[in-house]
């Protein structure tokens, strides 16, 4: 990405802009605010992790890889079904509620919960009356597809949720959205337990009930969390306005469109990879791979969440070119050196990690993290480019990166399962989906928005991926 990017340099950007955006940038590093942003929500998104491995280190431990495959591929379920139920629509619904004000804001909250309750009937419906074609997708079994109609319990519940968050989002509540995903990852903690427990039993409808259990938690504390703004809430719901406009429902689906398009075409993506992998290899090697998964996407969580906060507002306010490019080069930077690090050191140390995150029956993984981690690094800076597309409001670019990178992650995947085994293929496929994805959104940025990393940002990125393609490298037999 750097060397393309910084060979363009003469034909998208004047050197006199360039200073600028050198300037700026510097200026922006004197202040710190992406490191302070860093700080803050990344520590309540490490909390959450950390309580998340704790939830995985039980069910790894007590339920073995299958509880570990059983429990992921009911939480990609969910996340689907939650994805439909909500047009995935958290990001339109706060969008849409603080540009508007007075009884305009109202209709359109009112507008958004009827179509929220409209989506998740439908979804729960399907779930209900046809679990089957849901479970074959899944490469669940009939024990596992006899457990849909359940987990369309969890659906209700996590729509409600999402619904309450956007609402507190909205009101200015940040802080207490941060600490809710804390109780969100806490109820999974002490849940996981007895869950695993009754699982090794032999009762799998103990997952369901940790998948209803853990939202159900969230959304109670979001209750609470709102407690506080009830004058506010008062008015959206009870005051003046009607309870339906056209209007606001096609301007909620304008910008809900290509999110809901993105997150169906992701989670069935990867649900359909899964399901490749459990029904080619079996439920065990599919949790190995899960574990792998698991580990690689946690630390890039943390890294991206605590960016988030800052970086998308901070690119869509941006008064110029050089200002808003000074935002992409100093995130960029940022996030390039930490997430370098942090692969780094997971590849050192994969075959301990996995180990004490889970246990020794899920050492093999390491043989996947080889290729995830190395797609990690390709992950977060194309995270980073393709935020400034957002911003631009390009939804039918950001919608086709997307779908182009999902594309190339199923073709791959199933491509090579003849030559490689099912599981080592979808890995490998993760590198390819990103690589795709960086290129189509650098190219992006470049030609159309005419941006061009500083020598900083160059010189970082570069570095980091000499680094992670270093460790990769000495440590790639590792197990």
């Amino acid at each position: 990405m750097s060397g393309g990017l910084s060979a363009g340099g003469g034909g998208g950007m004047t050197r006199g802009a360039s200073v600028a955006v050198e300037r700026a940038e510097a200026k922006a590093w004197i202040h710190t605010p992406v490191v302070r942003a860093m700080s803050v929500t990344g520590s309540a998104s490490l909390l959450s992790g950390l309580l998340s491995a704790v939830a995985a280190k039980t069910m790894a431990t007590v339920g073995g890889p299958a509880a570990v495959a059983m429990l992921t591929t009911l939480q990609q379920l969910r996340q689907a079904a939650v994805v439909g139920a909500t047009a995935n629509g958290h990001t339109a619904l706060v969008q849409g509620s603080s540009a508007l004000s007075g009884v305009r804001r109202a209709e359109y909250v009112r507008t958004v919960a009827l179509m929220f309750t409209g989506m998740t009937s439908l979804v729960v419906a399907a779930m209900v009356f046809w679990p089957q074609p849901l479970g074959m997708m899944a490469g669940l079994r009939r024990l596992g597809t006899d457990m849909i109609p359940w987990l369309a319990v969890s659906v209700i519940l996590s729509s409600v949720a999402v619904f309450l968050g956007a609402l507190l989002n909205t009101l200015g509540g940040v802080g207490r959205l941060a600490v809710l995903s804390v109780v969100a990852s806490g109820a999974m903690a002490v849940g996981t337990w007895p869950a695993a427990r009754a699982f090794a039993r032999g009762q799998s409808n103990a997952l369901v009930a940790l998948l209803i259990f853990a939202p159900a938690v969230m959304g109670a504390g979001a209750v609470a969390a709102l407690a506080g703004f009830r004058r506010e809430l008062a008015s959206w719901f009870w005051g003046a306005g009607r309870w339906w406009i056209s209007r606001e429902a096609r301007s909620f689906g304008a910008m809900s469109a290509a999110m809901f398009a993105s997150g169906l075409i992701s989670s069935g993506a990867l649900l359909l990879v899964r399901g490749h992998i459990a029904g080619a290899q079996g439920m065990a090697v599919t949790g190995q791979f899960d574990a792998a998964w698991g580990l690689s996407m946690n630390q890039v969580t943390v890294v991206l969440s605590s960016l988030q906060t800052y970086y998308f507002p901070a690119v869509a306010r941006s008064r110029s070119a050089a200002e808003r490019d000074a935002h992409i080069s100093s995130v960029l930077t940022v996030a390039a050196l930490a997430g370098a690090a942090a692969i780094a050191a997971i590849a050192v140390l994969k075959p301990w990690l996995l180990t004490l995150f889970y246990s020794a029956a899920f050492r093999p993984a390491a043989v996947y993290l080889r290729w995830t981690l190395l797609g990690d690094y390709l992950k977060i800076s194309s995270w980073i480019l393709s935020i400034p597309i957002l911003a631009a409001a390009d939804m039918k670019m950001f919608l086709a990166a997307d779908v182009a990178a999902f594309g190339v992650f199923v073709t791959v995947a199933f491509g090579l399962a003849s030559s490689l085994t099912a599981a080592v293929s979808a890995a490998v496929a993760f590198v390819a989906m990103y690589a795709v994805h960086l290129l189509l959104c650098g190219l992006y940025l470049w030609g159309k928005l005419r941006y061009v990393p500083t020598l900083r940002a160059t010189a970082a990125w570069a570095s980091g991926l000499c680094l992670v393609a270093a460790v990769s490298a000495l440590t790639w037999r590792q197990t």
